[in-house]
């Protein structure tokens, strides 16, 4: 139960990774094909707990925007592949638009006798991000149960109070890079309920570098960094 809740935070706080590739985007959502990515979980302790490979696979018009197709695997801290999937991302007139409900059901661990279904809002980033706005809210719903019969899990996640804070120079083992940090709060509903404030950093051309998760008191309980990245 631990992996799996390991892996619906990943999901959950990802969502704005898939970010596109055209002239519209630009900024911080300028990725190319062919780009691959990869991002390192660690715990409260500083230790590895999921590796996250990303690849931009192709992108096309569609309807008077740019759609862009991604591929997705996650590995656990021994680099065991626990998933595999692809998604989709559109930008349309320079903002990126990923879609929740574009989470994979091959994402989750697989068994034959169980159905799972994602709902949700779109995530969305503006072309240009500037100190001091505001950023639409938007929530997750993942269910999983054996088809036609009890539920075994349904987790919800609200994304709150997203503001563009501050512009702040953050190093990873990828180096160093100029981002945009924005803040947010994270609601979860999942064997009990907790309360999360997130901070992730956005770097023009490179988009998602480094994502920490702080509970109520300030604690940072988890985050998440670029470790890796080719063909920029």
């Amino acid at each position: 139960m631990k992996k799996i809740f390991s892996i619906l935070v990943a999901l959950t706080l990802l969502l704005n990774f898939n970010t596109a590739f055209s002239q519209d985007c630009g900024g911080y959502f300028n990725f190319k094909k062919g780009m691959k990515v990869e991002m390192t979980s660690y715990d409260k302790k500083n230790k590895p707990t999921l590796t996250t490979r990303y690849e931009v696979l192709e992108y096309s018009p569609d309807a008077g925007g740019m759609s862009v197709k991604f591929a997705h695997e996650i590995y656990d801290a021994k680099n065991k592949l626990l998933s595999k999937s692809e998604s989709t991302g559109k930008c349309v007139d320079g903002d990126y638009y990923t879609d929740i409900r574009n989470i994979s059901a091959d994402m989750m661990p697989k068994s034959p006798d169980i159905k799972v279904s994602v709902t949700g809002d779109q995530m969305v980033y503006p072309r240009d991000l500037k100190v001091g706005d505001t950023l639409k809210d938007a929530s997750v719903n993942i269910k999983s149960g054996f088809e036609g019969g009890m539920t075994i899990m349904n987790m919800n996640a609200n994304i709150a109070n997203r503001k563009v804070e501050a512009y702040e120079t953050i190093e990873t083992p990828a180096g160093k890079f100029e981002c945009a940090k924005l803040t947010y709060d994270l609601a979860m509903k999942f064997m009990g309920n907790r309360k999360l404030k997130c901070v992730e950093y956005l770097a023009k051309g490179v988009g998602l570098v480094k994502l920490e998760q702080f509970d109520e008191k300030g604690n940072r309980q988890s985050y998440m960094e670029l470790t890796k990245i080719e063909g920029q």
